[in-house]
Order: structure tokens, then C-alpha cells, then sequence
């Protein structure tokens, strides 16, 4: 079930050239689609986005709870893990805001916390099709309409443990690593296109998820990351929206890391 509301957007200025953004583009508002918008890091790129002119479409779960004070100008459902309804989805959105220039992809799933031997095939069989599937199916759809416009920014939220691997967690480390995989290829295949396809890798940052564990836990956590604090959304926020400006216009198959320090590479 959807909501959409009745705001209109003009449509941007097509791009001088593959690749190339014009000055009348850049003071443009673009028009976004952010999947898995309704909290965390979805919600702060959503309010990032809007505060910043454009006109966005918020994509999660029919079941999501979604915060009053989001000034999206349509909500819609959609199961990453069925590529139909993303491909519904995101052409539903497109309609709405009149074009689409941004995707924002921020769905996922850390899964249970467990050694390997009791993880099930089942249980890492659905976190990579959560996590790298419906990347994959978002790709194309987005794609789809921004390659024959001849400009898009597509964003894909990976994560530091798609780079270091984290114990007990290696269903959605392999995830996070195939979305890292997936946006270095895309990006090259598509550099000329005018389509950028770019990745952020954050560490832990507060959200829901960090506030539901123990004191110990957050400690152990906090104690990897050399700035010896958690990130926060805002900050997740502000470099998603670099990435999908104008400005960043010669970054493709790059993954942003956002680790206060800890990354390794």
C-alpha cells in the first residue's frame, strides 16, 4: 500500500554530455527514489535530500512505520527480494516524480549474530538475496531509466565488513563483499554512460539496531573504531548526498568508506 502525495516537479535539463553535467543541471532539483527510507540511515537520507530541494520517493516494506515528519512526495512498498516488485516499485515512483535522476539503495539485513556451523544454508542463502539480490535488482531497475537519459547517481549502502569480514557474521559480511564487487563492476561497465554507481561502507552507527545492544556489546563495537565513537546518520546522510550531486561526477565503482578510521583498505 502507498501513499502519494499531489507535489509536482518539473522535469531536470538533460546533461550536455555522457558524463558531463551542465551548469543548468547542477541548480536543478534532481528527483530520488531512497529504498528502505522508513528509519536509520533511509529516513536521515530522505530528510538530507529533501532539505536539500529535491523531490523524493520513499520506498520500504508494506508493514514499515514511517516517521510523520518525512516530506517525501510519495511512499510506496516494495520486497527487494522479488525483483518484480522492485522493478513496480521504483516505475511507480519514477511516474510520480515526473524522471528520476537518484536511487538511494539502503535495504537490509544484518541477520543473527552466530558461529558458522549454526548457520544455516537457509539463513545465508536469504541474507545474501536480502542484501546482495535486491541491490542487484534495484541496479537494474535504476538503470534502466537513467542509461537512455544519459545521467544518474545510484548509491549502495555496503559495509566495513564487506572489506574486513566480521566474526560470527559471515552470511552478511559475504553480502556486503558481493555489493562491494557488484558496484565495481557496474560502475565500470557503465563509466561512460553518464551513470555513476557508487558505494558507502560505514562501520557502526547509531541506529536502532546499536541501541538494542548490550552495554558490552556497544563497548566491543565502539573499541574497533579508532575515532572511538559510533557514526551517526546525519553523517551517512551528508555523504550520500556528495555523492549523488552533480559535483561528483568523475567517481564510479568507488566504495566511501565511513569508518572513523577503521577501515583497513
Amino acid at each position: 500500500m502507498s501513499q502519494t502525495l499531489t507535489t509536482r516537479h518539473e522535469p531536470a535539463r538533460p546533461s550536455t554530455a555522457p558524463g558531463h553535467t551542465s551548469p543548468e543541471r547542477a541548480r536543478t532539483a534532481q528527483r530520488a527514489v531512497v529504498v528502505g527510507a522508513s528509519s536509520g540511515m533511509g529516513a536521515a537520507v530522505v530528510a538530507r535530500l529533501t532539505d536539500a530541494g529535491h523531490a523524493v520517493a520513499a520506498l520500504d516494506l508494506a508493514t514499515a512505520t514511517w516517521p510523520q515528519d518525512s516530506r517525501a512526495v510519495h511512499r510506496g512498498s516494495v520486497d527487494v527480494t522479488d525483483a518484480d516488485s522492485v522493478e513496480e516499485a521504483v516505475a511507480e515512483a519514477t511516474r510520480e516524480l515526473g524522471g528520476l535522476e537518484i536511487v538511494v539503495n539502503c535495504a537490509g539485513v544484518l541477520g543473527p549474530v552466530e558461529p558458522t556451523l549454526e548457520t544455516t544454508q537457509d539463513t545465508f542463502q536469504r541474507i545474501v538475496g536480502l542484501n546482495l539480490g535486491g541491490a542487484f535488482a534495484v541496479t537494474r531497475a535504476a538503470l534502466a531509466r537513467m542509461v537512455p537519459a544519459g545521467y544518474g547517481r545510484i548509491v549502495h549502502v555496503a559495509s566495513i565488513a564487506g572489506k574486513e569480514g566480521n566474526p560470527q557474521m559471515a552470511a552478511y559480511s559475504a553480502s556486503k563483499a558481493g555489493v562491494i564487487g557488484m558496484v565495481k563492476s557496474i560502475g565500470k561497465e557503465y563509466a561512460a554512460s553518464g551513470v555513476t554507481v557508487n558505494a558507502i561502507a560505514p562501520a557502526s552507527i547509531e541506529t536502532p539496531l546499536i541501541a538494542g545492544m548490550t552495554a558490552e556489546r556497544q563497548a566491543v563495537q565502539r573499541s574497533l573504531i579508532p575515532m572511538g565513537r559510533f557514526g551517526t546518520v546525519a553523517e551517512v546522510a551528508a555523504l550520500v548526498s556528495y555523492i549523488t550531486s552533480p559535483d561528483a561526477s568523475f567517481t564510479t565503482g568507488f566504495v566511501y568508506d565511513l569508518s572513523g578510521g577503521r577501515a583497513d583498505y
